[in-house]
């Protein structure tokens, strides 16, 4: 008798206790393409189509486009022969699209 009172009042106890929904996952608020394209990217340069490059002018800045950056690597052997790579990256941002006028 007490089993059969103990496990109904089991059973109704679990019965009452739901599964809790999982919270919905986050999504994002912003896209790349909406951030490339974003009031702060406006008047800047966008890279959509292939580039002619043109060096040794390559090789510097672009000032008409918001980032870009560039690499530096290397290899080194240490006097025992131990052999390392390097890697060394700048990076530039632009803040406006137009450059300032110095006085």
């Amino acid at each position: 008798m007490h089993t059969r009172l103990l496990l109904t009042a089991l059973v109704l106890l679990l019965s009452s206790c739901g599964i809790a929904e999982r919270p919905a996952e986050p999504r994002a608020s912003l896209s790349v393409s909406e951030a490339l394209g974003s009031p702060a990217a406006q008047g800047f340069a966008r890279a959509v189509q292939p580039y002619q490059f043109r060096f040794p002018l390559d090789h510097g800045p672009h000032p008409d486009y918001a980032a870009e950056w560039w690499y530096y690597t290397g290899n080194l052997r240490s006097a025992e022969g131990r052999q390392f790579g390097f890697q060394l990256t700048f990076f530039r941002f632009g803040l406006t699209p137009t450059s300032a006028v110095r006085a």
